[in-house]
C-alpha cells in the first residue's frame, strides 16, 4: 500500500482490470465491527386440514382440533437499537439560570444598606421570571418533534400562544352571560333589578374590549354608554314609570354626552313628557352642571318654568294631586339648594318665608316676618380690626367676605339706604317660583323641606324617612356638615361618642351657620328655633306633634354638641333653651302631652340630670296609664305607655348597665303584666316565664295583625308594633343574652310583612344591641354576627346614619378589629348614595388621626406620624369617588375634603388642578370659590371675576376692598 493512496495507480500491476461493469458492497463491511447474528430455530409444524365448506348444512361438519403449539422460550435477548439523539434535544421547558447573570462573591462584592419600616407595605415585589414569548407544544403519542416541512412553512400560519385561550374564554364566558340576560328579560321584562343588572354588566363587557381588543378608549366608552342607552331605552318601553330605569338612563346620557347634545336631548324629552320630574331635573342640571352654560338667572328661569308646567298639569288633572304636589315639593327642594349653595341666602328665605305664609298662615301675613337681632355695629367695628391687622390682600377678602356671609343672611328692610344693592330682595323677584300647597298630608312634607333648607338636620335620620319627604335623590345636596350631624345623637343605650370622628367640624361650616364659634352664629340659631316653633303654631294634629318632637330633639342635639366640644353655646343661652322647653310644656294643650315629656326628660339626662330625667319620665307614665286597662285602652294610648317604658328602660341601661339591668326588667314586666313598679318587686324565675309568654302572645297577635300604611309624619312618632317588639328584644338580651335576642328579630324581619320604616328600626335596634354586648363583653365572638348583620342593614337602608356611625365606631375598637378596608369600601360605595360615601372618607380620616395617637414605633419608641400608606389610600379613594360615573363627582362637601387633603400632604400645583376639577363640576358652589383665597391666592383674582359672572353671591367686591383698604 502506498504511502500516498492518490498516487497508488502509479504502482498498480498491469494484469489487474478495475471492476467498474457492477458496483460493489464491500464497503458496506467493516471488519472492525461485526455484529456476529444466531439464527434461531424453532420447531413450527402445523399439520394443514382441508376443511371443505361447500355443504349447506354447517352443524353435521366436524372441525378438527388445531394442535398444540409448544412455543421455545428465547433465551438469548436481542440487544437494544436506540438513535443516538444525545446531542440533540426539545427544550420544551423555561431555564430560570439562562436568565440570570452571574455576579462576583463576597468579599469583593460591595454591601448596600436597606432598611424598611416596620408594618409598612412593600411597594415593589419582585417580578416573576418570564420569557418575551411562550409557545405551547403539542406532545404526540410518540412524544416526538413534528416534522416541519418546507409547505408547512410556506402556509405561514400563526402559532397559538397561551393568550388567545384566555381571550377565547372570556369571549365565550361573556356571550354566556348576554345570553342568559336576554333570555331572562325576554321571559321577564318587568324585573327592574334585572334590567339594571344587564346595564351594569356592560361595564364588564368594556373592560373585556379594552383589554382584549385594540381601538380607541374614548370611543369604546362612548359605544358602551349608546349600548346602555339603547338597552334602558328597551327597559322603559316595558316599564315606563319605572323611576329607578329612569335616573339610569339619565345619569347614562351625563357621563356619555356633552353639554350642549345633552340639553338639546332632554329638552326635547321634556316637550315629550313635561309632567316627569326626573327629565326635569336632568334638563336643568344640565345648564346648573355646565362651566360654559351655568348662570343664575338662567337656571333660575329653568325652574320657574318646571315649576309652572307641574302646577298647570295639577290643575288639569283630578286624580294624582298629592302626587303632582310631591314633585312640586321635590323641585322647591332643588331650587332652594341652589340658591342656598350659590350663596343667595336673601332669595332663598324670601322664597321660604312666601311659601310658609301662603301655605301655613294664610290668616296672619306677619307671622314670619323675622328680624335679625345682630348688630351691625359689631360687624363694622370687626371689619376695621381686620383691615388694621395688615394681612395680604386675599386674606382680607376672605375674612371679610365670611364675616359678611355670616351676619348677613335676612333682606334688607330698613328704610335706610343699602350699600350692598343685592341685600335688597323684593316678593316679585321670586314670584315665578311660588306655588299653593293644597293637600293637607303635604303640609308636613313642605314643613321639613323649609327646616331641611334652613340647615335643620332630620332627627333621626333614617333612609326610609328621607325618601318619604323627598330628601335623598340629589347627590349634589351634601355642601355642608349639617346633615351628618344625627351621627351624634343617641338613640340607644350605646356609646357611640368618637372623638376623631368628624374631627373638623367647625372648619367645614358655611355661612350662615350655627356650629362654629363666629359672629352671627347664637343670632342664626335664634332665628332657626323662631321659624321653628312659627311652623309649630301654623300646624294641627299630628303635624304639630311631629314638628314639636323635631324641635326639643334639635335642641337636645345641640346640648350633645355642646357637652362633646363640637359646639360652643353660652350658658345664659343653655339657660333660654331650657327655659324655652319648660314654657312650652306649660301651655295648655300640651300639659298631658307624654311625648313632650318624653323629649322633655331625655334633654335633662343630656344636661346630666339623670333623677330628674327618671322622674319626668315616671310622672309622664302615672298619668297616662293611672286607672287605665292595658287591654281597654286606644291604640295611641297604648303606644305612648310602650314608648315611656321602652324609654325608662334604655336610660338605665345607658347610665349603669350591670346595676340597673335589674331596674330594666322591672319595667318590662310592669309594661308586660300593666302593674306599677315598686321597689320591692322580687324577680323570680317563675315570673320571668310568665312575662316571657305574654311577650310571645301578643308578638303573634301583631304578626297576625294587619299592617297600618305609615305617613312621613309618623316617622317622629311613636308606633306600637316597634316599641313592642324592641322591648321584647331588650327582654329577651337581658335575661337569655345576645343570641336569642339576634334569633328572635331576624325572625320577626323574616316573617312579617311590615313597611320599610318598620324594618329599618328593627335593623337598628338588632345592630345596636349586638354592639353594645361587643364593646361590654369583646372576648364573646359576636363581632362575626354584627358584621354580618351591619353589611344587610346598610345595603338596604343606606342613608341611616345611626348604622353608620355604629360601623364608624366599629373601626375605632383597638384598631384591628374593623372590617378590612377593601371590605368597607366596597361596601359603603356601591350603595350609590353620597351620604356612605362620605362617611367612608371620614373613616378613613379617623384612622389616621388614631394612629396618630395610639401607634407607637417600636424601633424608636416614638408616636407613629402618618404613614405613606395611609395618604396614597386616601388619595386613591379621593380619586375614585370624583369620576365621571359617581354620584359624588358633584357633590362640593367632597371636594372640599378632596381639597383640603390635598393642601395638607401635595405642593400646590395639585392642589391647583384639583381645584379647577372642583369648579368645572360645581360651578354654582360659592363656598369652592372662596376656598381659591385658600389653595391658590395668587389666583383670586380670576377666581373673582368668575364669581361675578356667574352672578353668584359676592358681599364684597375688589374694588370695595381697595377702598376700605385705602
Amino acid at each position: 500500500m502506498a504511502l500516498f493512496p492518490a498516487y497508488s495507480h502509479a504502482v498498480q500491476p498491469e494484469n489487474e482490470t478495475p471492476q467498474t461493469s457492477k458496483p460493489s458492497e464491500t464497503w458496506l463491511k467493516n471488519s472492525s465491527f461485526e455484529i456476529g447474528f444466531k439464527p434461531i430455530e424453532l420447531n413450527t409444524e402445523v399439520s394443514e386440514t382441508h376443511v371443505d365448506i361447500s355443504s349447506e348444512n354447517d352443524s353435521d361438519i366436524e372441525l378438527p382440533r388445531e394442535p398444540q403449539i409448544k412455543q421455545v422460550p428465547i433465551t438469548e435477548t436481542l440487544p437494544k437499537t436506540t438513535n443516538d439523539w444525545s446531542d440533540f434535544q426539545v427544550d420544551t421547558t423555561r431555564t430560570h439560570q439562562f436568565l440570570t447573570v452571574q455576579t462576583i462573591s463576597r468579599p469583593a462584592a460591595p454591601r448596600y444598606k436597606r432598611s424598611f419600616r416596620i408594618g409598612d407595605i412593600q411597594r415593589f415585589h419582585k417580578k416573576k421570571l418570564k420569557r418575551y414569548y411562550q409557545i405551547v407544544i403539542d406532545k404526540t403519542e410518540n412524544d416526538e418533534e413534528p416534522k416541519i416541512t418546507k409547505k408547512d412553512l410556506d402556509k405561514n400560519l400563526p402559532m397559538r400562544r397561551i393568550g388567545d385561550s384566555t381571550d377565547l374564554k372570556h369571549e365565550s364566558d361573556m356571550s354566556r352571560t348576554t345570553a342568559y340576560y336576554n333570555r331572562k328579560l325576554t321571559e321577564n321584562p318587568s324585573n327592574i333589578e334585572l334590567w339594571l343588572k344587564y346595564v351594569h354588566f356592560q361595564d364588564s363587557v368594556f373592560k373585556f374590549e379594552k383589554t382584549y381588543r385594540k381601538g380607541s378608549i374614548v370611543k369604546g366608552i362612548r359605544v358602551t354608554a349608546e349600548r346602555k342607552l339603547a338597552i334602558l331605552d328597551k327597559a322603559l318601553s316595558h316599564n315606563p314609570n319605572s323611576e329607578a330605569l329612569m335616573r339610569e338612563r339619565l345619569n347614562t346620557a351625563v357621563a356619555a354626552y356633552p353639554a350642549d347634545e345633552l340639553q338639546v336631548q332632554l329638552k326635547n324629552l321634556v316637550e315629550k313628557d313635561p309632567g316627569n320630574i326626573i327629565l326635569w331635573q336632568g334638563y336643568i342640571e344640565a345648564t346648573q352642571c355646565s362651566m360654559s352654560h351655568c348662570n343664575t338667572q338662567a337656571v333660575l328661569k329653568l325652574y320657574s318654568r318646571s315649576l309652572l308646567t307641574l302646577h298647570h298639569i295639577r290643575r288639569n288633572s283630578a286624580l294624582q294631586k298629592a302626587h303632582l304636589e310631591e314633585n312640586i315639593l321635590r323641585m322647591l327642594y332643588q331650587c332652594g339648594l341652589f340658591l342656598k349653595q350659590s350663596g343667595l341666602f336673601e332669595q332663598l328665605w324670601t322664597l321660604l318665608r312666601l311659601y310658609l305664609e301662603l301655605n301655613l298662615a294664610p290668616a296672619d301675613k306677619n307671622k314670619f316676618n323675622i328680624s335679625s337681632t345682630f348688630n351691625d355695629k359689631q360687624l363694622m367695628e370687626l371689619e376695621e380690626v381686620v383691615l388694621n391687622s395688615q394681612l395680604p390682600i386675599h386674606e382680607l377678602w376672605l375674612r371679610i367676605e365670611r364675616l359678611r356671609e355670616a351676619c348677613h343672611w335676612l333682606p334688607y328692610i330698613e328704610e335706610d339706604s343699602c350699600e350692598d344693592p343685592q341685600r335688597i330682595i323684593f316678593p316679585e323677584d321670586v314670584s315665578e317660583l311660588i306655588h299653593p300647597i293644597t293637600m293637607p298630608g303635604n303640609m308636613f312634607k313642605l314643613t321639613a323641606t323649609i327646616l331641611t333648607l334652613l340647615k335643620t338636620p332630620v332627627l333621626p335620620c333614617r333612609h326610609t324617612t328621607m325618601q318619604g319627604l323627598g330628601l335623598d335623590y340629589v347627590p349634589w345636596a351634601l355642601d355642608s356638615i349639617e346633615i351628618l350631624l344625627p351621627m351624634f345623637l343617641p338613640i340607644y343605650p350605646v356609646n357611640l361618642a368618637n372623638k376623631n370622628f368628624l374631627i373638623d367640624t367647625q372648619r367645614l361650616a358655611v355661612g350662615p351657620q350655627y356650629l362654629k364659634t363666629f359672629p352671627g352664629q347664637e343670632e342664626y340659631l335664634e332665628f332657626l328655633l323662631s321659624t321653628i316653633r312659627n311652623c309649630i303654631d301654623c300646624l294641627n294634629g299630628k303635624e304639630k306633634t311631629a314638628v314639636t318632637v323635631w324641635w326639643f330633639r334639635f335642641q337636645r342635639l345641640l346640648i350633645v354638641l355642646d357637652k362633646e366640644n363640637r359646639l360652643k353655646i353660652s350658658s345664659a343661652f343653655k339657660k333660654k333653651l331650657k327655659g324655652s322647653m319648660k314654657q312650652l310644656l306649660k301651655m295648655e294643650e300640651n300639659r298631658n302631652n307624654v311625648i313632650f315629656y318624653r323629649e322633655f326628660g331625655l334633654c335633662e339626662f343630656e344636661m346630666g340630670n339623670f333623677e330628674s330625667a327618671v322622674m319626668v319620665l315616671t310622672t309622664a307614665l302615672t298619668i297616662i296609664s293611672k286607672g287605665k286597662s292595658f287591654e281597654s285602652i286606644s291604640d295611641i294610648e297604648r303606644a305612648e305607655i310602650c314608648f315611656l317604658h321602652r324609654t325608662l328602660v334604655e336610660l338605665y341601661l345607658n347610665q349603669c348597665p350591670e346595676r340597673n339591668e335589674q331596674k330594666s326588667l322591672k319595667y318590662l314586666i310592669a309594661l308586660c303584666l300593666n302593674k306599677p313598679v315598686t321597689d320591692t318587686d322580687v324577680i323570680t324565675q317563675d315570673l320571668l316565664e310568665e312575662v316571657g309568654l305574654k311577650f310571645k302572645h301578643i308578638t303573634l297577635q301583631l304578626l297576625e295583625g294587619d299592617k297600618d300604611e305609615l305617613m312621613s309624619v309618623d316617622h317622629f312618632l311613636p308606633n306600637f308594633f316597634t316599641d313592642w317588639i324592641i322591648c321584647n328584644g331588650w327582654f329577651l338580651y337581658l335575661t337569655k343574652g345576645p343570641i336569642e335576642c339576634g334569633t328572635f328579630i331576624e325572625e320577626i324581619i323574616e316573617k312579617c310583612n311590615c313597611v320599610p320604616w318598620q324594618k329599618e328600626i328593627l335593623f337598628e335596634f338588632y345592630i345596636c344591641a349586638l354592639f353594645k354586648y361587643c364593646v361590654e363583653k369583646p372576648g364573646a365572638g359576636i363581632f362575626k354576627l354584627l358584621d354580618d348583620a351591619l353589611y344587610r342593614a346598610i345595603e338596604a337602608f343606606p342613608n341611616n346614619l345611626c348604622l353608620l356611625s355604629v360601623l364608624a365606631k366599629e373601626q375605632t375598637i383597638n384598631c384591628s378589629l374593623g372590617q378590612s378596608w377593601w371590605k368597607l369600601s366596597s361596601l359603603l360605595i356601591k350603595t350609590g348614595h353620597a351620604i356612605p360615601i362620605l362617611v367612608l372618607i371620614l373613616i378613613a380620616d379617623q384612622r389616621t388621626y388614631e394612629i396618630k395617637e395610639n401607634w407607637i414605633d417600636t424601633i424608636t419608641g416614638k408616636a407613629m406620624g402618618e404613614d405613606s400608606s395611609q395618604i396614597n389610600r386616601m388619595l386613591s379613594l379621593f380619586r375614585r369617588i370624583t369620576n365621571s360615573d359617581m354620584c359624588t363627582r358633584r357633590c362640593g362637601f367632597a371636594w372640599r375634603l378632596y381639597l383640603q387633603f390635598l393642601h395638607s400632604h401635595f405642593e400646590p400645583s395639585v392642589c391647583r388642578n384639583a381645584y379647577y376639577a372642583a369648579v368645572e363640576e360645581c360651578p354654582w358652589l360659592k363656598s369652592l370659590y372662596i376656598d381659591a383665597a385658600i389653595y391658590i391666592p395668587a389666583e383670586l383674582a380670576q377666581i373673582q371675576d368668575l364669581l361675578i359672572e356667574k352672578q353668584l353671591r359676592l358681599h364684597i367686591t375688589p374694588e370695595e376692598l381697595d377702598i376700605l383698604r385705602n
